[in-house]
């Protein structure tokens, strides 16, 4: 975020900003003593100095978390004094209801037409991490020094007889699901220690910017609490001397010259059909006009050491998308997205490593369309017949990131039913086949732990990518989702950028030295990097480089594998593979953690995570039928809504 800050700073005549969700008041450069930086008091800024801002927001839906994008035009077009700010939601109220099913998912910036920031991050609270993955942000306010285990065992002694009440007093197998699966979800946030406290938000909403990298509202737990009173944006919502945060990973690129120009076209496209639907006679709201640059201007990037820092790479690239009438007002619907992610799955030689929010992809499946697991197979397969060494690692979140029980059940279903629950899933089909599924196909998730006001607490690290490196030359990244949503165009719309290296360096696959992409290969390596926590300090000599060789996959699984029985062993983690059923959950949630009855010895465990990977679940529950009851919200919702 700090480059787009600066990237703004630079622009000359026009900025177009895309996104879902967008807080006028982000800090887009930390730490901070003032408002300098804020992302309202930039455009602001940049606006009063005669440059336009174009703005595009999604408008309120019917299932989504409320964003509140309404209060954020009235704040955005507040600050110029000229005019020059300029807001559209779409869809808004007046729209027909089906429209508001869907969403315009991209997120993107773009300055002068000749710069454009691309990827899965929207510019609100809740979404600004670097590689720290802070837990705890309090300054000197929080207290390192562990509490004894008697004290901890007495903390947590109403919160066991609330447990065992709860467990009692749950007959239906409906609330039974719901019950247990909700005690599942809180656990993640060690909400023992809120049961404990409970205590005001008050005083951790006095801000002290010099010791506080999150303020207000951007301190938050999207597992605990769902965000509100977003115009109070420097008051604390959740209280963080109990609750830890949720890190956020995100990944997104910067593109120059003739990208850049067809990313601008896109939200100009998008602009302009808003405007005939909303302000046909609205002289406020003008039609964008694309710019026309000769070829050096396109390709001469003279500034990018004022807001980047190292060197762009050069590459190949080219935007795709998902799009149609509701989106865009095209007659046609567009899903090259959705086609991108098949055709570079299909060419993969050696590897594909796929960082999403989401996996949801059935085959033959007459609720879930798109083709993507299909593909998958087909490559797995061809590796098998073949006798070829290839690897995809998978990394996703390892819950959905909602607040709502429900929510997390329902999109849950659906990713579990794509990876291995039921006969359709990838899992199931490449057994069938004869292929065992882990010689070729790993799923991860992220995971985090630290101390908090004297008490161990761990949190899921939220991945809200949505990126693919294949063979460390091409890579794809955007908004979109590996799901119906994202991917069939009528739907979510959203914007990708495709790019093939064009610089390139010696590297190593398969054992073998081949010539590897300098962009893919750095972006690949720095990510493994971050997972198997070597980018600061590597005393084992641990070698990136081949993902592909048994040594390293097996390596790899091996880092992922420890790292998630130490968590469960210390804090007792949900989700995990342990428990298939609820009874087993049951089962599991009485026993004693470690975290509570021997908090030093814990610590010490503790020492042995390597990085910040873990296991993702992928038979968490299987025995289960968990998809949210027809008498809930979420379950009148239609089957659309979650796919």
């Amino acid at each position: 975020m700090e480059a787009v800050a600066k990237a703004l700073l630079k622009a000359k005549e026009e900025v177009f900003i895309a996104d879902r969700w967008l807080s006028p008041e982000l800090m887009l450069i930390r730490p901070t003593e003032d408002d300098t930086f804020r992302l309202d008091n930039i455009l602001g800024r940049i606006a009063d100095a005669g440059v336009r801002v174009y703005v595009l927001l999604s408008g309120e839906t019917q299932f989504a978390i409320p964003f509140n994008n309404s209060y954020a035009e009235k704040v955005l077009m507040s600050k110029s004094k000229n005019g020059f700010i300029k807001v559209i939601r779409h869809p808004n109220r007046k729209s027909l209801f089906r429209l508001h099913l869907w969403s315009h998912h991209e997120k993107m910036v773009i300055i002068d037409q000749k710069i454009a920031f691309v990827g899965g991050i929207d510019l609100c609270f809740g979404r600004w991490d670097d590689e720290h993955m802070r837990l705890v942000d309090l300054g000197a306010e929080n207290i390192t020094t562990l509490e004894s285990s008697d004290e901890t065992i007495a903390e947590n002694i109403v919160a066991n007889i609330s447990l065992e009440a709860a467990q009692q007093a749950t007959t239906q197998t409906g609330e039974k699901s719901t019950k247990n699966l909700r005690k599942i979800y809180e656990d993640n946030a060690d909400t023992e220690i809120v049961d404990k406290q409970k205590s005001s938000i008050t005083d951790s909403a006095i801000i002290d910017r010099k010791q506080r990298m999150f303020i207000g509202k951007d301190y938050s737990n999207l597992y605990e609490k769902d965000f509100e009173a977003l115009d109070r944006y420097d008051e604390d919502y959740i209280d963080r001397k109990t609750i830890p945060r949720t890190p956020w990973h995100d990944e997104a690129l910067v593109v120059f010259g003739q990208t850049a120009r067809d990313v601008a076209r896109h939200f100009i496209q998008r602009w302009n059909n808003h405007k005939l639907e909303h302000f046909p006679k609205d002289d406020f709201y003008p039609s964008l006009l694309l710019k026309s640059y000769n070829d050096e201007e396109d390709s001469t990037v003279c500034n990018w050491k004022d807001f980047l820092k190292s060197k762009p790479f050069h590459v190949q690239s080219q935007c795709v998308r998902s799009v149609g009438p509701w989106s865009v007002g095209m007659k046609t619907v567009e899903f090259s997205i959705q086609n991108a992610y098949i055709r570079m799955i299909d060419v993969a030689k050696y590897y594909i490593y796929i960082e999403n929010q989401c996996f949801i992809s059935i085959a033959q499946d007459s609720t879930v369309h798109n083709q993507l697991a299909e593909a998958l197979f087909k490559r797995i397969h061809r590796a098998h017949i073949l006798n070829e060494k290839f690897r995809i690692y998978i990394v996703l979140p390892l819950l959905p990131g909602f607040q709502s029980i429900n929510a997390v059940q329902a999109v849950l279903y659906f990713i579990m039913r794509s990876i291995t629950k039921g006969d359709s899933s990838l899992f199931k089909r490449l057994e069938r086949a004869g292929i065992s599924p882990m010689d070729y196909i790993s799923f991860f998730g992220m995971r985090t732990h630290d101390i908090l006001m004297s008490h161990l607490v761990t949190e899921v690290i939220f991945v809200n990518s949505k990126l693919m490196i294949i063979d460390d030359r091409i890579a794809i990244c955007g908004s979109a989702n590996i799901n119906d949503r994202s991917l069939l165009g009528q739907r979510d719309s959203e914007l990708c950028v495709i790019i093939n290296d064009l610089e390139e360096e010696e590297g190593r696959l398969n054992g073998q030295t081949v010539r590897v992409g300098k962009c893919c290969f750095s972006w690949r390596k720095k990510l493994f990097e971050m997972l198997l926590g070597i980018q600061f300090e590597n005393p084992y000599n641990i070698d990136v480089t081949d993902p592909i060789s048994d040594e390293f996959y097996f390596y790899f699984r091996h880092v992922a594998r420890t790292n998630t029985l130490i968590y469960e062993e210390v804090f007792s983690t949900m989700p995990t593979d342990c428990e298939k059923n609820f009874d087993q959950v049951s089962e599991y949630m009485k026993k004693p953690k470690m975290k509570d009855t021997d908090p030093r010895g814990a610590q010490q465990k503790l020492k042995d995570i390597q990085g910040l990977v873990v296991e993702y679940p992928i038979h968490f529950l299987e025995e289960e039928n968990y998809l949210p009851s027809l008498r809930t919200r979420e379950g009148m919702a239609p089957t659309v809504v979650w796919t």
